[in-house]
């Protein structure tokens, strides 16, 4: 009996030292008012204890010949307690007539936000008081892993994602609350809501729909 007992112990301990890994890779199409605008890859990498997922978008389909574009964003960090947490993001837009650049670093506090080109406006706000604030990509992350709010930093904004139910469609439904606008002396949002449809199984959505300013951009699983 004592062998048998000793024998399930150390397979207990086995299992809990087990690296937990899952990974995640999704292709959209993006659309604007019903036309294709561009393509868009997501993969997020869990392995034990951290995390890291990267965004590629660029430009496709006939609106390539009068408008070329291409977005990175990458953002690794630690996975506890069913929680993500940023460590490190950067961000690149790139178009015919300009280059964007957004890098920042994350302990429990913001530590480091830089920007090419170099924003030249003060910014309204202490942007290191801000406490267990996520890049927007991890913070959207832990509204898919069940999280009711995020706090969010964008190197532009800081806001607020809040779940908040479910719309006629089901879609489920994120709204932007506490916004701020880092380097303007006005707090207008144009980032308005986030919708995204589910399905058993999938961590990552089967679509998403943006509303920024007077545009509705809709991602739609390939």
């Amino acid at each position: 009996m004592k062998c048998f007992l000793s024998k399930v112990c150390v397979f207990l301990i086995f299992l809990s030292k087990t690296a937990y890994a899952e990974n995640f890779n999704v292709d959209y199409n993006v659309y604007v008012s019903g036309i294709k605008i561009g393509k868009f890859n997501w993969s997020l990498e869990i392995e034990e204890n951290k995390y890291k997922t990267e965004i590629n978008l660029e430009n496709s389909g006939f609106v390539s010949a009068v408008y070329s574009f291409n977005g990175n964003y990458k953002s690794s960090g630690t996975f506890y307690n069913g929680k993500f947490q940023s460590s490190q993001y950067q961000q690149k837009w790139v178009t015919k007539k300009q280059k964007k650049i957004i890098e920042m670093s994350f302990d429990d506090y913001l530590i480091k936000l830089f920007q090419d080109p170099l924003e030249k406006e003060v910014a309204r706000l202490n942007l290191y008081s801000l406490f267990q604030y996520c890049d927007p990509v991890t913070s959207f992350v832990n509204i898919l892993n069940g999280e009711s709010e995020a706090k969010t930093i964008d190197g532009r904004r800081v806001y607020v994602m809040k779940k908040v139910g479910t719309n006629k469609k089901g879609a489920l439904t994120i709204e932007i609350k506490k916004y701020k606008n880092i380097w303007a002396d006005h707090n207008k949002n144009d980032l308005k809501k986030i919708e995204f449809h589910l399905v058993e199984g999938n961590f990552l959505p089967e679509s998403i729909k943006i509303y920024f300013k007077k545009r509705v951009f809709g991602l739609k699983k390939i």
